[in-house]
């Protein structure tokens, strides 16, 4: 059988995947390939993956200067750190031989990269015949299914979420078991800016707020993403199935999570109710990545796309309900936690 060659990059060596992989024969937990471990995403679901037992691997294209130290911390938690690259099909069918799952925390610029890099994976586990028992694609967002249906998601969102509907089907088309995950918004992306993608940090004096309190966002800690994540991979539950993280605790307003500022701040904020209309118009004049993000809160806070429901009859099971031990962050725990940062910023 063909191992990936070791790559050496400066002193970083990276390695292949049979002498790691034939330590942990006794073990009986999935071996689990993420691919794009080195994102902000990624680096959570290694964490994630070595925390619950699982021999794990992280597939890099290569050992740039800036990752080299990253890729240290990683091969020293545990995780085998291999060559590959996926548009390098044959380096991507190696390494699904050697794993039973696959997790993908791949980014994109664009609908095109992102359909593009999907379908070259889901390609890779189609010709590693039946190595791979899941596959988890890249996603961690809403529903895009659901999504898709709704004339109110606007361009560029609309564009992204139709190429991971069309992802989608072709992972079902090849018959690759998989879990698609819904986690909604990220604690770490929006919570720090109370879900204004034009703001550099936390507001002082002003904050622009989008929506109004009958429309609500989903908030999930990246942690809590990957952990169920995981979880999900060996579960036949989860098996060909779309899962939804949707805690309670952290369901809210956007108008609702500035009203929590203040309260934990003590100190009232000038809002700006951002009109419907003058959103739309940022969303048209705006770059990417910004009209994306733009675009995703008009169609969650002001259209209301996102605030799904669990569709049992297309498949869809509820995380809460399959891991009711699971503890998440919640949207006022990471709040305090910003509100603590900042006062030892101001003491020290």
């Amino acid at each position: 059988m063909q191992f990936i060659t070791p790559i050496t990059i400066s002193s970083f060596t990276i390695g292949n995947m049979e002498s790691s992989f034939s330590s942990s024969l006794g073990n009986n937990s999935s071996r689990i390939l993420v691919i794009g471990g080195t994102g902000m995403m990624g680096q959570h679901l290694v964490k994630a993956s070595l925390a619950a037992g699982h021999p794990t691997a992280v597939l890099v294209r290569s050992a740039s200067s800036s990752k080299l130290e990253l890729l240290e911390t990683i091969k020293a938690s545990g995780a085998t750190v291999i060559g590959g690259d996926i548009y390098d099909h044959e380096s991507l069918v190696a390494a699904f031989h050697q794993v039973d799952v696959v997790i993908s925390a791949v980014g994109h610029h664009g609908p095109h990269d992102l359909e593009d890099g999907q379908l070259r994976i889901v390609a890779a586990i189609k010709e590693a015949g039946g190595s791979v028992k899941r596959f988890v694609p890249s996603e961690y967002g809403c529903d895009v299914e659901q999504a898709a249906r709704s004339a109110a998601v606007l361009e560029p969102a609309r564009s992204i979420v139709l190429a991971k509907v069309r992802v989608r089907q072709a992972i079902r088309a090849a018959g690759i078991p998989h879990t698609f995950v819904c986690s909604y918004w990220a604690h770490g992306f929006v919570l720090p800016r109370l879900g204004d993608p034009h703001a550099d940090g936390l507001p002082v004096t002003r904050a622009t707020v989008f929506g109004d309190d009958a429309t609500r966002a989903i908030f999930v800690h990246e942690a809590d993403m990957a952990a169920v994540t995981v979880r999900a991979v060996d579960d036949p539950r989860a098996l060909d199935k779309t899962l939804y993280l949707r805690p309670p605790a952290n369901t809210c307003s956007l108008a609702h999570l500035v009203r929590l500022w203040e309260d934990k701040t003590g100190r009232a904020l000038d809002k700006y109710y951002m009109p419907d209309e003058e959103l739309v118009n940022r969303i048209r004049d705006s770059p990417l990545p910004l009209n994306f993000q733009l675009a995703m809160v008009h169609a969650t806070v002001v259209a209301g796309v996102c605030d799904q429901t669990v569709d049992a009859e297309a498949g869809g099971v509820e995380a809460t309900e399959l891991y009711p031990d699971v503890n998440y962050v919640t949207v006022h725990d990471y709040l305090d936690g910003l509100k603590e940062s900042l006062t030892r910023n101001v003491n020290s």
